[in-house]
């Protein structure tokens, strides 16, 4: 009995070992049996498509082995932007056991010297490149050297694979009823699948605790397509210009050692080698191949025109660049695919700005291909803003606060922003901040630059231009600039040269630079924030005249309070803006080639005008100018509570380890040319503390003003657990002004001879004992 039990065991154990073994050892179909097969379709291309009913396989070439393929997957028709995170450069290989490997592109070390075999061979036996994943060979093709597999799980299996699409949640888990392979079509040396997903989403009302299924559906396009042999030159990356890069490890095998370098990432523009001759001559030239740019066939046609613009106005910069011709625009759609060297702008599912997503090479830096989701509801969102800030130089807006013409306008200068993306640009906060004031209200000089050095860092309007300048409408936007023509010379022309202009270098944002900040204008901030001031008190009280004579539709109370409101939130950004500039510093790399900084404080004078027209404007008393009767007579706001609001939002600036950090740095650097902290104390205890006068009454909108900075002052100590003894500088400043405000604040709490007074530093000190002290 236990022989026959044993032999049972062993013919169970082969029973199920030797099929995995089968499976393992099993070779591929030949062609002629896999042609056999009845009802099979075939289509050839570069990639053969072959269908068996619902089965769907896909034939690797001889001469795409080992070769880069450009896998992506995106929403071609659905409310989505969503393109794949999985969409990338891949490699096939054939493996181990009739298997074919799928390795993904991945930054590996070099050899700085090429010519050194030892040390090719030496980084190449230094480790292993990981596989991804592998598929068991159908079949070989025709000539025995192909390979051929089977894609049905890929098509229909959304959580791995070469098109997963787990990461949105809308495509995770499709209903097999409602999902198919709708076909496919050839492409230049790829193929092209569509393939729906419908699938239901229970959401539940967080409020009511009810809820329902969404049903949604898709249509997604996945691209398989070989990528060209021809090698991007590489460009090192500089300081003065902002790129996205790659950085790779290179092995000097002269002086064997390592050296990391970056490389930055840009469009492969080539030309014959006779046409790159005459680019090096000075002459401008043709790539061999464009960038083709596909403007979806449901994009309204002003809105076609504005994308076109924006194109042509980076299609100048390439030209300057020695580079002629290197966009070419389509909407037919066989173009519409994501494919090599396109980049598509798909109408739609953008309500909240413009949305992008870029395919790079992560070996070269190549970008491979792009997509841009736009619709015309971004511009509707600065409208508004135009209207306040422009509405003195452009009737247009004051006719209709919906105009066609200026909602053009906005979208293509924000298209333009937003394509500085596509090419790998980083936004340079430094570009509104490098003109003078009077250049930006100079017609001559707008013509030539506009109003920023740079468009990558988004829309800002010109609000400095006045009546009687003779500033142009077109002159009100910002466009592709300097500073954009400077570097897409330094990437793709044969110059090696630092930004034409003087101070156009890339500078990213620094919350303690008040030069590199969204929507900031020109480099004297402080005169460019008092003007806007003026400007705003100038439109206020003609806002209800304007409205009055816009379309009956807009023309109503509503609009006259929200844009009263408007203004007022136009004030504060103002008045924010040159309370950056005490504490401000700038941080800028010296261009020598030299990994160095330079650190440049903001200049005494300026802080101080900063704090002085800050005190006059909204910290000494409430500005009577903000009160207007749609505001009051609605009865939603209290224009009194919103000032003093604003007054506190200024003054948590200097609730900033890093703006003390900053005084306390310049100060020990300049000496007695810095604005030091002792200084910025003793303006706090004399605009908002009334130098702590026992015998003078504070008006209650002060008092408001104190008591929430006293409030925010302790949380802000009790919260960073800011005490003296800490080795930090700043920390020993803040922490010794801290006690005295306390000691004086008891005080007056005990003895102002005004009541009310008393009273509110009798609250304020409730507060500094409940944030602060009780904590301890």
């Amino acid at each position: 009995m236990k022989v026959l039990n044993v032999c049972l065991v062993l013919l169970v154990t082969l029973l199920f070992a030797c099929p995995v073994v089968a499976q393992q050892d099993a070779k591929p179909m030949t062609y002629e049996q896999f042609k056999e097969q009845k009802d099979l379709q075939t289509d050839k291309g570069f990639y053969t498509i072959y269908r068996l009913n619902d089965k769907y396989y896909l034939e690797i070439p001889a001469e795409g082995m080992g070769k880069e393929v450009l896998i992506t997957t995106q929403v071609a028709h659905g409310m989505a932007a969503f393109v794949s995170d999985a969409s990338g450069v891949i490699r096939f290989s054939e493996g181990r056991n009739n298997t074919l490997q799928v390795v993904r592109n991945r930054l590996t070390d070099v050899s700085a010297d090429s010519t050194d075999v030892c040390m090719i061979m030496a980084l190449k036996k230094s480790g292993l490149v990981p596989i991804d994943y592998t598929f068991p060979i159908v079949a070989r093709g025709e000539d025995g050297k192909s390979a051929i597999i089977e894609l049905t799980n890929e098509l229909n299996n959304p959580g791995s694979g070469l098109f997963n699409v787990s990461s949105y949640a809308w495509l995770s888990h499709p209903d097999p009823s409602r999902s198919w392979v709708d076909g496919w079509r050839m492409i230049d040396k790829g193929v092209v699948f569509s393939v729906t997903r419908g699938q239901s989403d229970y959401q539940s009302n967080p409020q009511t605790q009810e809820g329902r299924d969404i049903a949604s559906r898709y249509i997604l396009e996945m691209v398989i397509q070989q990528l060209p042999e021809r090698r991007m030159n590489l460009k090192v990356s500089h300081p003065a210009y902002g790129f996205e890069t790659i950085g790779v490890t290179e092995y000097d095998s002269k002086e064997y050692v390592a050296r990391k370098k970056e490389y930055i990432q840009k469009w492969n523009l080539t030309a014959a080698v006779k046409e790159m001759k005459k680019q090096k001559r000075g002459m401008v030239i043709e790539p061999e191949r464009q960038i083709c740019v596909y403007i979806d066939p449901v994009t309204p046609d002003p809105f076609v025109v504005c994308i076109k613009n924006a194109v042509n106005q980076w299609g100048k910069a390439f030209e300057a660049a020695g580079w002629k011709n290197v966009f070419r625009f389509s909407s037919d759609k066989e173009d519409a695919s994501l494919s090599y060297r396109t980049i598509l702008f798909r109408w739609g599912s953008a309500y909240n700005g413009i949305y992008s997503s870029v395919i790079e090479n992560p070996v070269t830096g190549e970008i491979l291909c792009a997509r841009v989701n736009v619709m015309d509801v971004a511009a509707d969102e600065l409208l508004g803003m135009y209207f306040l800030q422009c509405g003195l130089l452009d009737g247009r807006i004051r006719k209709d606060l919906h105009s066609l013409a200026v909602r053009q306008d906005v979208l293509t200068a924000q298209v333009a922003a937003a394509f500085a993306e596509v090419l790998k640009m980083k936004p340079n906060k430094a570009g509104y901040t490098v003109f003078t004031p009077a250049d930006i209200r100079s017609e001559k000089w707008l013509n030539r630059y506009g109003i920023t050095a740079s468009i990558t860092s988004g829309v800002t309007f010109n609000y400095l231009a006045q009546p009687g300048d003779g500033v142009s409408v077109k002159n009100l936007f910002p466009r592709v600039s300097a500073y954009d023509y400077d570097a897409i010379r330094y990437a793709y022309g044969n110059s090696d040269a630092l930004p034409s202009m003087r101070g156009a270098f890339y500078t990213p944002e620094d919350k303690l630079d008040p030069y590199a900040q969204d929507g900031f204008l020109s480099n004297d901030i402080l005169n460019a924030s008092i003007q806007g001031v003026e400007s705003v008190k100038k439109i206020y009280p003609q806002l209800n005249g304007w409205i009055n004579r816009l379309p009956e539709d807009q023309n109503t109370w509503k609009n006259v309070s929200d844009f009263a409101v408007r203004a007022q939130s136009l004030f504060q950004t103002y008045l924010t803006q040159m309370v950056k500039l005490v504490g401000g510093r700038s941080v800028r790399p010296i261009i020598k080639g030299v990994n160095e900084t330079l650190v440049t404080y903001v200049p005494r004078e300026q802080q101080v005008g900063a704090l002085n027209y800050l005190e006059s404007a909204i910290f000494s008393e409430f500005p009577e100018w903000v009160r207007v009767k749609e505001l009051e007579q609605s009865g939603v706001f209290d224009t009194e509570q919103m000032m003093v609001g604003l007054a506190q939002a200024l003054l948590k600036h200097f609730m900033n380890k890093g703006v003390m950090e900053s005084l306390v740095a310049g100060e020990r650097r300049l000496e007695e040319k810095a604005f030091t902290a002792k200084e910025l104390f003793a303006y706090i205890d004399r605009v908002i503390f009334e130098n702590f006068d026992s015998s003078k009454a504070v008006s209650t909108y002060k008092q408001g003003i104190q008591a929430c900075f006293v409030s925010d002052f302790a949380r802000f100590m009790a919260e960073n657990n800011i005490s003296f003894g800490l080795s930090n500088e700043a920390n020993g400043v803040y922490h010794a002004y801290f006690v005295e405000l306390a000691r004086k604040v008891k005080d007056l709490s005990e003895r102002h001879t005004d009541v009310s007074t008393r009273s509110n530093y009798q609250v304020m000190l409730l507060r500094m004992k409940r944030e602060y002290f009780e904590k301890q």
